[in-house]
């Protein structure tokens, strides 16, 4: 068996050995299993957008000379809930997300500004997925690991008349951000990549201890552990849909039941986008078992964690793979289990959670005079050390800034993309040609950010923070050049 990738790590080698790997998975399966073995996320990456291209290019070719054309027209300053709406109406009309294909020419440009190209694409899909689906008020995902990972809400099918179409959207997302090879603030758990790729039930051994350690902790543990009469209160067969998020005042809109059933989900499909409030509702977790007691409490762990991890999702994670069917066709995901895990594709969509300032530094490119040792250079990383240390929320702020994407891709900076999902290294560029006075300027699809020659640290630190408050309100690249 050959080395992975072959010597000499070149493009022209890597991509031989693609070519190595896609005939022997014909002919030799044990090879193949060997060369599985050898290969890390992002090479795992590249196999999957060959044949993502591949399948997309192929039948558009067969069906249109060119490829099919999805435009948004996105706007920053919406309320998470408009945003949403805005979503909802793409995918009514068949627009933007909602398009028939979105893997062709996916065009965005935000209200006002005149920055366009897949930076801008990227900076849309982390917008949508941090002001949407990260939205704790809009009952769509929820975490149990201090948002480090998430799950669908339960309650969503329960007190959102629009959760199909919500979820589908969702899922083309998902699909979009592997179609065009980046990262999505999007961290899903790894049993709900599990779920959503299709991988097969024996295959998948998430506990319920896993998923909400303080769950099983305080109260399956201690059930299972002491009488139930200990509690001095009568303990009901079933499950919270979770707390209450803050409501307006002057909305007159309905509440759930206190209890209900699992036959009680909406359809899904109602033109209604009224939330409903979910207050302190619970489902019971089986037909004409009101109470738990010592006799059924084992049952009652059992339908709990079936519950928990299967039923109380699958109507969300259905709809999901509805959407990332638009761009990956099922025998391509069947493909996958053989060379991804749950873990990895978790990791290839979300990329890495915290961000690594060595890790930055070594991997970054310099050019139009700057070098290593140039002092705004120097000063460049004085800052952002010193923001890792006191202000680490502006890290990612920066990334977005110059990259158009908050996380960093699985395998480090060395994995960054540029240009339609090319690899392209952070790089700051010497900027002469502006004043002293000057903010740093971005431009987004290379990854680079020009930096002017500034004086002293202190105005290098004043300047970059101005650069990130502008930025983050106006992404532009043509924006914020000079001062005045």
């Amino acid at each position: 068996t050959p080395p992975w990738p072959l010597a000499g790590g070149r493009l022209a080698d890597l991509a031989q050995a693609w070519s190595l790997l896609e005939a022997l998975s014909a002919h030799e399966p044990e090879e193949l299993d060997e060369l599985l073995q050898r290969m890390s996320v992002p090479e795992k990456r590249v196999w999957l957008t060959r044949r993502l291209v591949r399948h997309h290019r192929t039948s558009q070719q067969a069906e249109a000379a060119e490829p099919p054309l999805a435009f948004v027209e996105g706007d920053r300053w919406l309320s998470p809930q408009k945003q949403l709406e805005a979503l909802r109406k793409q995918y009514c009309e068949g627009t933007g997300i909602g398009s028939p294909d979105i893997c062709g020419e996916f065009e965005v440009r935000f209200r006002g500004e005149q920055g366009v190209g897949s930076a801008v694409v990227r900076e849309w899909m982390d917008l949508v997925a941090r002001d949407v689906y990260l939205q704790p008020s809009l009952r769509l995902l929820r975490s149990y690991d201090q948002r480090q990972t998430f799950w669908p809400d339960a309650a969503a099918t329960f007190c959102n008349n629009c959760w199909k179409m919500d979820y589908e959207i969702m899922g083309c997302l998902i699909g979009l951000a592997l179609w065009q090879n980046c990262t999505l603030d999007l961290p899903l758990h790894p049993h709900i990549c599990a779920l959503l790729f299709g991988f097969p039930p024996e295959s998948i051994t998430t506990s319920l201890a896993e998923m909400d350690p303080e769950l099983h902790r305080h109260k399956v543990q201690w059930l299972l552990a002491n009488p139930i009469d200990d509690l001095g209160v009568e303990l009901s067969f079933s499950d919270p849909l979770g707390p209450e998020e803050s409501k307006d005042a002057d909305e007159e809109v309905q509440s759930l039941p206190s209890l209900l059933s699992r036959h009680q989900r909406l359809s899904g499909d109602s033109s209604s986008t009224v939330l409903m409030h979910v207050e302190n509702s619970e489902v019971l977790l089986c037909d004409g078992v009101a109470t738990v007691t010592d006799e059924n409490k084992h049952r009652f762990v059992e339908f709990l964690e079936r519950w928990k991890l299967y039923e109380g999702i699958s109507e969300q994670i259905n709809a999901m793979a509805k959407g990332l069917g638009k761009v990956l066709p099922e025998d391509l995901r069947q493909e996958m289990h053989g060379l991804l895990t749950p873990m990895e594709i978790a990791q290839l969509l979300s990329g890495l959670g915290t961000l690594n300032v060595e890790d930055w530094e070594t991997h970054t490119a310099y050019t139009h005079g700057l070098h290593k040792e140039s002092n705004v250079v120097r000063w460049f990383w004085q800052v952002v050390r010193d923001w890792a240390n006191s202000e680490e929320v502006l890290l990612p702020q920066l990334l977005q800034f110059v990259t158009g994407s908050a996380r960093v891709p699985v395998g480090g900076f060395s994995e960054l993309v540029g240009f339609n999902g090319a690899k392209h290294a952070f790089t700051l560029a010497g900027a002469n040609h502006l004043s002293k006075q000057a903010l740093p300027v971005a431009h987004t699809c290379i990854c680079t950010l020009d930096m002017p020659p500034y004086p002293d640290l202190e105005t290098c630190r004043h300047k970059m923070t101005q650069m990130l408050r502008l930025g983050r309100s106006h992404f532009d690249e043509g924006a914020g050049q000079a001062e005045t």
